[in-house]
């Protein structure tokens, strides 16, 4: 019997071993054919301006592959491959939009912006998108300073290609010299068949102010020495694993605890066979606090070690001297004239929701009953309210621990330990709950019920709301860590083509951009915009991304002159 038993248990270990090492591999086979291909409004830029981008995500090795990635991630940096700074966005049927800070302190100086999926990180740098940038402060006189020295990367081949703009793009009014603040009309046809499967975009933007750089890494490839990383399908996630800092060894099947701190939810996983776990997050926007706790393991001292959100491979591309030839440094003056100007009258020229998401309502709903502290008598402990107040809770000891148990006739009420939360975050240890100060307590909230939470059953819920918000003082589980996290980035759809009222300068430096413009059923778009009070000649970028990767350009210049 004995011997039979260990065989099972071997045979079962080795399937379990090549399963993994199967998945593996499908996942670095998914993740190499996943791609990204973007498209920026310009590619010169003032410290403090924002970048205007459109993307789509495709798969390189099979146009029918199923959508997977549901988020993308742009980060700007140096050419070493340093983070200046960096954002996540929402995917919707595989093509997205976004706007990317630049900060204010930024020096002048080559930059590129990194565009990945999270499920791209299995297959390595080499499979990133690079957009070469240059950007100007004139408030620094320092400058990054280039490298000539021979680096890791090859400059692809350029995925754009430049056609006619024949019936694809036309100026309406007339291609003449139009006066500041004249209203422009533009046609757009495009092949319907051909526009189905395909994202376009639209910019108009100073002459000399946009190139064409694509660039891939030639890094080796290797992908980051942590675990594999899940493809996110419903938008951003954070993932980790659980370790026995004592042992140094991975924790199996035990449960980490997710809070949003303001959310009044919890999420609830538990780890995998090496320890790992990952959590699906809400579609919410801004930096908020995340709370993570494993439950208390006897014999374990758990530590929860978390992946870091953006890659952290480096790269190391191409370091070209930062020079700007006449027409550029005549576009640059502009640029950052119009800046000023922009910093002076107004706060921002793009138009979007800004509202800010609350969640008041608890995710259990209504609970069963409701302890409010001030309607009684005031007691010097939280056991005091368990042990003489009648209610469906009581506190009860087993093996010489307190628990909580609800009275209740349901039998599988008696299976599974109730969720225990302060503030909506899950605390385990009883007697740091009952050694809370009662007066620091506003309520109870009591659900007499099962309740199941992810794959988790729970004998119900025991939720205790703090007066202050302040987890009544409480010392929080030591396994716990607190995580100031960036979900995802709010941007704007447009910019707004008549911006400035009669008296306000008009000083877009980009003067019109749509990250996807919306062609009829028989592939037409009219779009029309004021020309900007800065004469000179400006570049029409018509760019259509094919869900090959390609891109297809369309270019027409105007040009504004004085009034």
């Amino acid at each position: 019997m004995n011997r039979t038993y260990l065989r099972y248990c071997l045979t079962f270990l080795m399937l379990a071993a090549f399963y993994q090492a199967l998945q593996s591999q499908e996942l670095v086979a998914g993740a190499a054919g996943e791609r990204i291909q973007v498209c920026t409004d310009r590619t010169m830029y003032v410290s403090g301006e924002k970048v205007l981008f459109s993307v789509i995500v495709y798969h390189a090795k099979d146009s029918l592959a199923a959508e997977l990635s549901h988020a993308f991630y742009c980060e700007l940096i140096t050419p070493g491959g340093n983070t200046i700074t960096g954002r996540k966005y929402l995917l919707q049927n595989a093509a997205g939009q976004g706007c990317l800070a630049i900060p204010d302190e930024t020096v002048s100086g080559v930059y590129y912006l990194k565009f990945y999926t999270r499920f791209m990180r299995n297959a390595g740098t080499d499979t990133y998108t690079f957009i070469r940038l240059k950007i100007i402060n004139p408030y620094k006189t320092e400058v990054m300073s280039g490298s000539d020295a021979a680096d890791t990367t090859t400059i692809a081949g350029n995925s754009m290609t430049t056609q006619p703009a024949g019936r694809a793009l036309e100026i309406i009014n007339g291609n003449r010299p139009f006066r500041p603040r004249e209203e422009i009309h533009l046609a757009i046809r495009e092949n319907p068949l051909q526009a189905l499967n395909s994202r376009i975009c639209l910019s108009i933007v100073p002459e000399s102010t946009y190139e064409t750089s694509f660039i891939q890494s030639g890094s080796t490839g290797i992908r980051e020495k942590s675990a594999w990383y899940l493809p996110e399908t419903r938008g951003i996630s954070i993932s980790g694993q659980l370790i026995d800092k004592d042992a140094g060894k991975p924790v199996q099947d035990a449960k980490i605890n997710l809070s949003i701190i303001g959310d009044r939810d919890i999420l609830v996983v538990r780890t995998d066979t090496s320890g790992r776990f990952f959590f699906p997050l809400p579609g919410y926007h801004g930096k908020k606090d995340i709370f993570l706790c494993s439950d208390d393991l006897p014999g374990i001292k758990p530590e929860i070690l978390i992946d870091n959100d953006f890659c952290s491979r480096q790269v190391k591309l191409p370091s070209p001297p930062f020079k700007l030839n006449e027409t550029e440094k005549k576009a640059a003056y502009n640029l950052l004239v119009n800046s000023r100007v922009t910093s002076l009258f107004r706060d921002d020229t793009i138009s979007g929701n800004t509202t800010v998401e609350e969640n008041h309502t608890s995710f259990y709903g209504l609970p069963s009953e409701i302890l409010v502290i001030e309607k009684y008598i005031d007691l010097p402990t939280l056991s005091e309210y368990f042990t003489e107040l009648p209610g469906i809770l009581k506190l009860r000891k087993v093996q010489g621990k307190r628990q909580f148990r609800f009275f209740t006739d349901q039998p599988e009420m008696s299976l599974y330990d109730p969720l225990i939360l302060v503030d909506w975050v899950a605390v385990n240890d009883i007697e740091k709950i009952l050694g809370m100060p009662p007066s620091e307590i506003e309520r109870i909230e009591l659900v007499n019920a099962p309740y199941v939470k992810g794959n988790i059953t729970y004998g119900g819920i025991i939720s205790f709301i703090s007066r202050k918000n302040d987890f009544a003082s409480i010392d929080l589980p030591t396994s716990g860590t607190f995580v100031n996290y960036r979900f995802l980035e709010q941007c704007a759809d447009v910019i707004q083509a008549s911006p400035a009222a009669g008296n306000i300068p008009d000083s877009r430096n980009t003067v019109y951009w749509n990250p996807a413009v919306q062609l009829t059923g028989e592939g037409t778009a009219d779009v029309s915009f004021q020309a900007p009070d800065t004469p000179g000649r400006y570049t029409i970028l018509l760019r259509r991304m094919t869900r090959s990767g390609q891109v297809l350009l369309t270019e027409e210049t105007i040009v504004v002159k004085d009034k």
